[in-house]
């Protein structure tokens, strides 16, 4: 499953972001040549002028080079990297990302070949490993492989998930998370009103309450600390609560949130 993960997280995500027009091909060119050319003095920078160059093209890769030199010495070596770095860079950088992407069926087959044929050279490096290294396992890719995975998902996580903007709409999505959470937990302790929460909500909260006190009365050593019935019901609470808002939507939890606000003039919906 793992191999898996890393092939689709490795492959997928770039199609997409591609497809999408997010990832674009001067930045990522950049620092695939720019690396390529100054490898060696890179390689002499000390750990904190590295640090200091920030996303300078071409330091990327070197502390992509460095955290697998040091994290997975098992399996990393220096030529290898190299090669992966260039074969990454010339057939998916400059083979695919150099050629905008618009929709067209000439765009569409560049980068649907380009997923299709390294899916299968990803699969048929894997093979069994009858003695893996202790961070490996019994089944496992090749060497050049398993550098060409790094090289990508490197590709995917410095251009794609540590863009600002990105990060900022996924703060403001942990924070409406929060609220929804919070807001759900303050309504089901208020012993007025708790009973106008949403039904399905209530049903979840009742099930996990019930499980936790089966648990308690057969097996009270599955739970550490207090198993009164308030604890009981404060943990049944809150596993309620998580069932139900990880069962939304995204839309829904942006919905759900305004509500809780008061922000939103929308005042009847069927889905609760």
């Amino acid at each position: 499953m793992d191999l898996a993960d890393d092939i689709a997280y490795s492959l997928h995500d770039l199609d997409d972001f591609h497809r999408s027009g997010v990832l674009q091909f001067s930045p990522v060119s950049g620092e695939f040549r720019s690396w390529q050319r100054d490898r060696a003095s890179l390689a002499d920078l000390a750990d904190i002028d590295l640090e200091r160059a920030r996303r300078q093209p071409g330091a990327g890769l070197e502390r992509l080079r460095r955290r697998l030199n040091s994290r997975d010495g098992w399996i990393f070596d220096e030529d290898t990297f190299a090669s992966a770095v260039q074969t990454v860079g010339d057939e998916f950088v400059e083979g695919v990302l150099a050629t905008p992407y618009d929709g067209s069926m000439a765009a569409d087959r560049a980068i649907s070949a380009f997923s299709s044929r390294w899916i299968d050279h990803l699969i048929s490096s894997v093979s069994p490993n009858t003695n893996p290294a202790v961070r490996s396992g019994y089944v496992s890719m090749d060497s050049q492989a398993w550098h060409e995975v790094s090289v990508l998902k490197f590709v995917n996580q410095y251009f794609i998930l540590d863009r600002p903007d990105l990060a900022m709409f996924q703060r403001g999505q942990e924070q409406t998370v929060e609220h929804l959470i919070l807001a759900f937990d303050e309504w089901l302790s208020d012993r007025i009103d708790a009973s106008r929460a949403p039904r399905r909500l209530l049903d979840l909260v009742s099930a996990a309450t019930q499980a936790y006190t089966s648990v308690a009365r057969e097996h009270a050593e599955w739970l550490s600390g207090d198993v009164s019935d308030a604890e009981l019901a404060r943990m049944g609470r809150g596993r309620g609560i998580i069932d139900f808002v990880s069962s939304l939507t995204d839309a829904q939890t942006i919905a759900f949130g305004a509500r809780l606000g008061g922000t939103t003039g929308l005042l009847w919906s069927s889905s609760l």
